[in-house]
């Protein structure tokens, strides 16, 4: 028996343009974190230039669209694009934030997901050097060592990730290490203590 085709995106230019720019930034944000810490500084301004016109890019199709290019307008692999630019839309946080508002309303409407908007929520809350809620993000150690931000009530962080449909954290942890290498544990000082501002490495 075929499995039904998801319907047409409503915009396929926009699912492209999207697709596209996550595409190309995508390769840094799989690197290592050794590799990462090791950038190059013509390949750092590189990078930020591409996360730069990624926000832009994305913020254009917003106003376009008046809402979150979600599943129903650009389809759900454009739609994760959408939120993986935010997510790295570090540089602008008064337009990350107005990016949550929008993605709130799209889950709402079950045109995006709990997860999805649980990581953009703990960015944002980093961003703010606020207690991130899910576990969704990490920093890099001087020496490559990847940890996770600052958690609140981290002894209930799998029943909040639970209700967002994301899988346990250990899980999560397992992915990070085949991925970028060694991560410290949970219950390390540094899920506790925010991480020093130049120590900062956003994953």
């Amino acid at each position: 028996m075929n499995e039904p085709h998801p319907p047409e995106p409503r915009y396929p230019a926009l699912a492209e343009d999207l697709l596209g720019r996550a595409q190309r930034a995508k390769e840094h944000w799989r690197t290592s974190g050794a590799e990462r810490l090791g950038i190059t500084p013509d390949a750092l301004a590189a990078l930020a230039q591409t996360q730069h016109d990624n926000t832009a890019g994305l913020k254009r199709i917003v106003e376009r669209l008046g809402q979150w290019p979600d599943r129903s307008t650009v389809g759900p692999e454009a739609c994760q694009a959408a939120v993986d630019i935010a997510v790295h839309s570090d540089h602008n946080p008064a337009v990350q934030r107005t990016l949550l508002s929008l993605l709130q309303k799209a889950v709402k409407a079950g045109d995006a997901t709990s997860a999805q908007l649980a990581h953009l929520h703990d960015r944002c809350l980093v961003n703010a050097g606020q207690l991130q809620v899910y576990g969704t993000q990490h920093w890099y150690r001087p020496g490559g060592l990847l940890e996770p931000h600052p958690i609140t009530d981290p002894a209930q962080l799998d029943t909040r990730r639970a209700g967002a449909g994301l899988p346990p954290y250990v899980e999560q942890a397992r992915r990070l290490r085949e991925r970028h290498g060694p991560i410290a544990s949970l219950s390390a000082p540094a899920a506790v203590e925010l991480a020093p501002e130049p120590e900062r490495r956003a994953a």
